[in-house]
């Protein structure tokens, strides 16, 4: 590192033991620069001839946690990936589980489960917080075990586990450490699971505001998504048993909400109020046109367990949202009224202020901003009526309102509510009477509101153009307040602004007007701080673009009155601690408005600055190349720039905060999409790219500032150090264990090419951005510059970069850079532990490259009366290249100076980068669950119905309850796999029994599920087997071909129907059929139970279903042959028993029939016999036969009409 000083104390011991230095390889060094050396703060130029290699950092392939004693604790600084050391361990904990495996009463089975406590260390504090973690490699979802995170502060107490456990137990503090309490481990094979976490710490003692420390009040958005508040997982159900998750997308088992109010919660702790902002959207900017309704996203969608409903309007009746060309949504959908009673109910219970904020979007042409609705014509009577209709129609802005005051009213209250915002175009609309309609309609809403609200403060957020004064464009001289009536109504408790003036009117280079007045950049925190009160929109504006791009700036001054802030949109001071004088036609009106000094707090109810360059000379812009209202900041490069967002909201929310002015301020904004799958996930949002350059604080609320991290390592090694001049943002970085200031250091300054120099003070940093001083060879001591060229065939032609990826989970990465396009003949690899993104690591190897690369070296001596120059500064001789100076150092009566060739440079990164979405973690589907009391199968004794699940994704296994209620239900049965379920695409009609179905298909779809054809001879032996829903119960059918005609669709032929001893029945569409494989088990019922109604359920998400068990397997056969011969009635029993002839054996106990003959009046007069035959009874128009059981029931009957002889 280019002289960096780390020990003064080895300057002043070289001084004194050489003075007069030595001559090294033919070169004077003098005895300080030595002494700098031993005490390793050597330049690059000593570095090269006597300081030894730093040891710095590595990079790591394997995230393996270990449980070394004496191991040191990493230090990570912005987001790392750490696997960590085990710090404590309980003993291995036995659970053993008794249940029946035959329902009630049926044998007992034991089950053993295990599980620890443990505690790993993750790395110093304070301020750490986990994002995710791994285990075994795999994501592993936190939120489903007990744990509790300590983050390492100065203040945390003893873990109580450990303490009871151990009896005391330390603290830990200044380490971040997690407790696993009783994590089960039958998921890692009964073995503690190798974890690793990526963490995010930011480091202390910034010197700049913290977005944590800064942000008190966020906006609450997207506003639009149909269940993007629910703080219960809502499933897009496909078809029973297959379902997806709409809100789970985080990669923890949990609404996307919850998992963003947690990150809110971890990443800005300052926050005590939020706007909650909920989506309508508007048809037209014409007002009398404009409706205003709920919109969805698809008319065609199934989800539980909440339905979309809004203000009674179901998905049928609802809005539908327009497509782009991709037939994409343009919009997410009106989020449901249930998910915004769940989102204030779940922010009022973590202690938030909520404010509700309806939000008008629209679904127009273009996109517009719904400040632009207006009237036909100002001024008029139509324009009373225009806004009327507007209000009061039946999709009218006065129901958009007052329905959100009552959800807000069904939720418990609100601490606030916004009866609108930023409708700019029709707050100064007036009629022909010159009042303000619109204004009236916001003050008779606010009243309605304030009675279904009354503890609520209940206001309007006006634009930042539009709170105060309106001097309209028409040549009349007027200047009004149209607002003053409602900032000054009863029903109105604060006065809402949205606040986006212009903080700079910054530009490249430095000839414009705000460099040359001394300012050093658009996020100096001193200019950023003069522009809340002064600039643009304060001092002076510009009158169009052409003064604009020529900076002819108009002063602000009111020579009539002497009241400029009512022409300053940002004199809020003024404005807020005045009257307000009308001035119809210029003249001063005698008597002011209903608003009188200082009467109502302001809120702002909205403040941000979009994260790009140059974003203070319009944070009221935002890019989003859907919308005609998309805009880059005037003379903005368009590159992201987190480190403005940042700086700009410190200075602002420190402003407000220290003045009387402000009593909130809710920045836009957060979103309740958890980062980063927003943005990252663009497979379902299709907003993610304008994050980015956007004025979301998700993902960048942890910023670390390269000055921070450099800083702090100085502080930490003792180093006094000024990092103001360092710029940029590290993505992650982590020190491993304990190394010196300057190999810590080391990494840090490859990547971003800063400088450093001893001086009185202590360390000075810069980023090596000097103005470059122009010499000319008079001014030398010496002649002529004396440079030295490099053999550019010992220079390497290609560098490889390894770094570590955040979309590679942070596993190692490799970025190039070549010279030339040929074969690279000398090869340099350069390992840099630091977090990077793939651009930005490329962007540093061909820095590094280029400085292995560079051409030469050079001195130069100048007079002591010269310039005092200091490594990092910048020369040009005589006109010649750019030279870096590298060591500077007196001899006698003269100064020579080291150089290097300038070569290309890093360029800071201003971004906090992205990482990798997270894999969503499994959210398991509803169970279709199937109870069917289905026929006896070939081969099976069993009883008990039998039972098969269907469910995507499969939780692996599922136990089956049953039991005569809800809270008493046991396990019946396990499955463990899922069954092939289908559902009928058409009817089935009845089919012929004992004989092939060659004329009839059955045709079903089946999610996720498989058929396959087999030979004759497989389905005789009683393969492709499935159980068929019928109007007469479950008929069991076999089938030779299996055909797929369509997705997931299927057509059975070659049919055998009524196979198991029961007939055929009739099916219709939608009926189930289940393929009988090792998926289908029987379940356990006593005896007790059979015919009893019993609510069956599948553990898990599974509904619970009634069904009755009448054991059909266990009825005797149906009689076959009937025959009724001259006054007698034939037949022959049937069995499940198959002999080697068609006659059954002998049954081990007596066989009794049931007979009953038909008279006209029905079936009755029951006779029994024990042989297979009867009487006919005289004059009896038919005769049925079934056989009784041996538990007394009676199986299918079979009869046969007078006259035939066979059946």
């Amino acid at each position: 590192m280019a002289q960096i000083a780390f020990a003064e104390i080895g300057a002043a011991v070289g001084t004194r033991l050489l003075p007069a230095g030595l001559n090294v390889a033919g070169r004077a060094i003098s005895g300080a620069a030595i002494g700098r050396a031993a005490g390793a703060m050597a330049g690059r130029a000593l570095s090269h001839y006597l300081a030894g290699p730093a040891e710095g950092p590595r990079l790591k392939a394997l995230h393996v946690m270990e449980a070394s004693e004496g191991a040191g604790v990493p230090s990570v600084y912005g987001r790392m990936r750490v696997s960590g050391q085990l710090i404590w361990a309980a003993r291995f904990r036995e659970r053993r589980t008794t249940r029946s495996a035959g329902g009630k009463g049926g044998p007992k089975v034991n089950e053993y489960s295990y599980s620890v406590s443990f505690a790993v260390a993750m790395g110093e504090g304070p301020g750490v917080r986990v994002v995710r973690a791994w285990a075994n490699g795999e994501a592993f979802d936190l939120s489903g075990t007990v744990h509790r995170l300590y983050d390492g502060g100065e203040g945390q107490v003893p873990d109580p586990l450990i303490e009871m456990i151990e009896g005391t137990a330390p603290a830990y503090r200044g380490t971040a450490y997690i407790v696993f309490e009783d994590l089960p481990l039958d998921a890692f094979g009964n073995r503690l699971p190798q974890l690793s976490f990526e963490i995010v710490r930011v480091p202390p003692g910034d010197a700049e505001p913290r977005l944590r420390d800064s942000v008190t009040g966020v906006n609450i958005i997207p506003a639009s998504g149909e269940f993007v508040y629910a703080t219960e997982i809502v499933r897009e159900q496909f078809a029973p048993g297959r379902e997806r998750a709409i809100n789970a997308n985080s990669g923890e088992a949990r609404a996307d909400f919850l998992v963003s109010l947690d990150q809110m919660r971890e990443g800005l702790a300052r926050v005590s109020h939020v706007a909650l902002t909920v989506g309508w959207f508007g048809s037209s900017l014409a007002a009398g046109e404009c409706v205003i309704r709920p919109g969805v996203e698809m008319r065609d969608r199934a989800t539980v367990p909440q339905a979309w409903s809004v203000a009674g309007e179901g998905r049928a009746s609802a809005y539908l949202i327009s497509r782009d060309e991709a037939g994409n949504a343009n919009y997410g959908g009106t989020p449901s009224d249930a998910s915004i009673v769940q989102a204030i109910r779940e922010l009022k219970a973590r202690g938030y202020a909520v404010t509700l904020t309806p939000f008008l979007m629209m679904d127009a042409p273009g996109f517009p901003w719904r400040g632009r609705i207006g009237v036909s014509a100002d001024g008029t009577a139509g324009a009373r009526a225009e806004i009327e209709a507007f209000v009061e129609g039946a999709q009218g802005y006065r129901r958009f309102i007052l329905h959100h005051a009552a959800l807000a009213a069904e939720a418990g209250g609100v601490e606030a509510f916004l009866v609108g915002s930023e409708m700019r175009g029709l707050t100064r609309v007036r009629d022909e009477t010159g009042a303000f309609p619109f204004v009236e309609a916001l003050c008779a809403l606010a009243a309605e509101v304030k009675t279904m609200l009354p503890s609520a403060k209940v206001s309007y957020a006006a634009d930042w153009t539009e709170y105060g004064a309106y001097v309209p464009g028409d040549g009349s001289g007027d200047v009004l307040f149209p607002l003053d009536t409602l900032w000054a109504h009863a029903a109105v408790d604060f006065v809402g602004i949205d606040w986006y003036p212009p903080l700079g009117d910054w530009r490249a280079g430095v000839g414009h007007l705000d460099a040359l007045a001394g300012f050093g950049a658009a996020d100096d925190p001193e200019y950023l701080r003069s522009q809340i009160e002064g600039g643009e929109g304060f001092d002076w504006y510009y009158a169009d673009d052409a003064a604009r791009s020529g900076q002819v700036r108009t002063q602000i001054i009111d020579t009539a009155h002497g009241e400029s802030w009512i022409f300053r949109v940002k004199d809020l001071s003024g404005w807020h601690g005045n009257s307000h004088y009308p001035r119809p036609e210029g003249a001063r009106a005698g008597a002011p408005t209903g608003w009188t000094p200082g009467m109502k707090p302001v809120r702002l109810s909205e403040i941000g600055f979009a994260a790009v360059d140059k974003g203070g000379n319009a944070p009221n812009v935002f890019f989003d190349p859907k919308s005609s209202e998309s805009a880059l900041p005037p003379f903005s490069t368009g590159e992201r720039d987190d480190v403005f967002q940042k700086r700009a909201l410190g200075v602002a929310l420190a402003h407000f905060e220290a003045g009387p002015l402000v009593e909130a301020a809710h920045v836009w904004a957060w979103d309740a999409r958890p980062y980063p799958a927003w943005p990252m996930r663009g497979d379902i949002w299709g907003d993610g790219d304008n994050w980015n350059r956007g004025h979301w604080l998700n993902g960048r609320e942890g910023l670390t500032s390269l000055a921070a991290v450099v800083g702090d390592i100085c502080a930490r090694g003792g180093v006094l150090a000024d990092v103001r001049g360092l710029d940029g943002v590290i993505e992650g970085y982590g020190l491993d264990g304990v190394h010196s200031v300057r190999a810590a250091l080391e990494p840090l300054k490859a990547a971003f090419g800063f400088e450093g120099v001893e001086r009185p003070e202590g360390l000075v940093f810069h980023m090596g951005d000097a103005v470059v001083v122009q010499l000319s060879g008079e001014a030398l001591a010496e002649p002529g510059l004396l440079a030295t060229r490099q053999l550019m065939d010992k220079a390497p032609e290609r560098l490889r970069l390894a770094y570590i990826d955040p979309d590679r989970d942070y596993q190692p990465g490799i970025a190039e850079a070549r010279r030339g396009s040929g074969d690279a003949r000398l090869v340099s690899d350069v390992a840099l532990p630091l977090v990077l993104s793939a651009g930005r690591a490329e962007a540093v190897a061909g820095a590094l490259l280029a400085e292995a690369a560079r051409e030469g070296t050079a001195e130069i001596t100048l007079a002591l009366s010269g310039l005092a120059f200091e490594p990092g500064d910048r020369v040009r001789v005589d006109g010649g290249p750019v030279w870096r100076v590298v060591e500077a150092r007196e001899e006698g009566a003269r100064r020579a100076l080291a150089l290097v060739r300038e070569t290309a440079r890093v360029v800071p990164a201003r971004d906090s980068g992205t990482v990798a979405a997270p894999e969503p973690a499994p959210v398991f589907a509803g169970i279709d669950l199937v109870v069917m009391d289905a026929p006896s199968l070939p081969g099976e004794a069993g009883t008990g119905p039998l039972v098969a699940a269907y469910a995507s994704p499969w939780p692996g296994e599922v136990a089956v309850l049953a039991g005569p209620a809800a809270d008493d239900l046991s396990e019946r049965a396990r499955l463990v796999r899922p069954a092939v379920i289908g559902r009928l695409v058409a009817g089935v009609a009845s089919g012929p029994v004992g004989r092939w179905d060659r004329a009839s298909v059955i045709e079903v779809e089946a999610p996720g599920g498989e058929f396959a054809s087999a030979s004759a001879a497989v389905v005789l032996a009683g393969g492709n087997a499935a159980l068929l829903e019928t109007g007469a119960g479950w008929e069991l059918v076999q089938f030779q071909s299996a055909e797929l005609v369509g997705a997931e669709r299927w057509r059975l032929s070659g049919l055998l129907r009524g196979q198991g001893g029961r007939p055929s029945g009739a099916a219709e569409t939608g009926a189930r059929l289940v393929l009988l494989d090792e998926a289908v088990v029987r379940a356990s019922v006593s005896g007790l139970e059979a015919g009893l109604a019993l609510l069956w359920r599948a553990a898990g998400l599974g509904e619970a279903a009634e069904a009755v068990f009448e054991d059909r397997a266990g009825l005797p056969w149906r009689p076959v042959r009937l025959a009724a011969p001259a006054g007698t009635v034939r037949w022959a029993r049937r069995g499940r028993d198959v002999p080697d002839n068609w006659d059954l054996p002998d049954p081990a106990r007596a066989v009794t029939f049931a007979v009953e003959a038909d008279f006209g009046a029905g079936f009755g007069g029951r006779a029994e016999t024990a042989l297979a035959e009867a009487a006919w009874p005289a004059g009896a128009l038919a005769v049925r036969i079934a056989e009784i059981g041996t538990d007394g029931r009676i199986g299918e009957w079979l009869s046969i009409p007078a006259g035939s002889s066979y059946l």
